[in-house]
């Protein structure tokens, strides 16, 4: 996993909160979609980003499952009707069957957004990684190979698609995790440093897709919390004010286990403005997956977990650079479905 250098907090702090009055201005110039694109041909079931389609040349195949028709693309979140062995091979099955209806070949690597302590994982990948795995843990993973597919199978998180060429004119593609405890360090901050610094990207020019996520009134965190077998968690970061601003409610007590609601989507947004990504190249899908699951349009795990494994599983956001992007019927801008928020 790379590693980049840091701005000392104290300084970023300082620097973050001369610039709130312009972040926010910036974040009202994102385009905000509140309905799902879908498909023509896949309705209700396979979900597209019009930022990505509109590319000159069109040179990333990114697709996501969504909607009532969608299947459950998870092989360890499943219907408890089934057993073990038969939700993993569910979930293979129908991860196989979406891959190759849209379009992706070659080998493909699967990004499991585990957060793990708090500085940023990131990690390249090429045909020779599945040579050594086919899963990579890492909040933001990315490629320049157009051989490689990349997948996540998110269920709350937001997924963050960024897309741009590094020093030397190469297309890249990456996902980026955008989960809580990955906002609350700072990490889509750091993922798009890396960007500029190793890569060399012109962040002026990147364009960013976001998949939808968990919205603010159910979702919340706190510095210690229980887990479901029992075991005591704590954040040895704490929550830092900063890396959620307006986006987290208040603190009123001094209780470690109290419970803030938290709105990822925009933390996420604004710490990819900071960092230097430009709004209009911004455009994310402003859809609570929890609401959705509630609905039996998509998957929640923190709905299921409230509701007694009820429609328990996972969606997948699957990306590819392209040469040349299967055929596939894609409406015009101006006929979109979707509404700006």
């Amino acid at each position: 996993m790379a590693e980049i250098s840091e701005v000392p907090q104290n300084l970023l702090e300082v620097q973050l909160i001369a610039d709130v009055k312009e972040i926010r201005e910036k974040m009202g110039r994102i385009e905000e979609l509140t309905e799902i694109q879908y498909l023509p041909g896949f309705e209700n079931k396979v979900g597209y980003f019009p930022k990505l389609e509109g590319l000159e040349g069109k040179p990333v195949l990114a697709r996501f499952s969504y909607g009532r028709d969608a299947p459950n693309m998870s092989s360890v979140f499943f219907d408890s009707s089934l057993t073990k062995e038969e939700g993993q091979e569910q979930g293979a099955k129908n991860t196989k069957e979406f891959l190759e209806s849209q379009g992706f070949s070659g080998p493909t690597i699967q990004v499991l957004g585990k957060f793990e302590g708090v500085e940023a994982q990131i990690e390249e990948v090429d045909k020779d990684t599945i040579k050594e795995k086919t899963k990579v843990v890492g909040n933001m993973v990315f490629t320049r190979d157009p051989e490689i597919t990349l997948m996540i199978k998110p269920a709350d998180c937001p997924v963050f698609i960024f897309t741009g060429d590094d020093e030397h004119g190469n297309p890249f593609v990456a996902i980026d995790h955008c989960g809580a405890d990955a906002i609350n360090v700072g990490i889509t901050r750091q993922s798009v440093w890396y960007l500029e610094n190793i890569l060399g990207a012109d962040l002026s020019k990147v364009k960013v897709a976001i998949f939808p996520g968990v919205s603010r009134k159910n979702f919340d965190i706190s510095r210690e919390w229980i887990t479901q077998t029992g075991e005591l968690k704590r954040r040895d970061s704490g929550i830092p004010e900063m890396n959620w601003r307006e986006f987290i409610d208040e603190s009123k007590t001094s209780d470690p286990m109290e419970k803030r609601h938290v709105d990822i989507l925009s933390a996420a947004e604004m710490q990819a403005l900071q960092s230097g990504i430009k709004p209009e190249n911004i455009q994310a899908y402003r859809i609570d997956t929890y609401e959705d699951a509630a609905n039996g349009i998509a998957y929640s795990r923190r709905y299921s977990n409230e509701h007694n494994g009820e429609h328990n599983g996972g969606q997948i956001v699957a990306v590819q650079l392209k040469n040349k992007i299967a055929e596939m019927p894609i409406p015009s801008q101006s006929n979109d479905l979707a509404k700006a928020a």
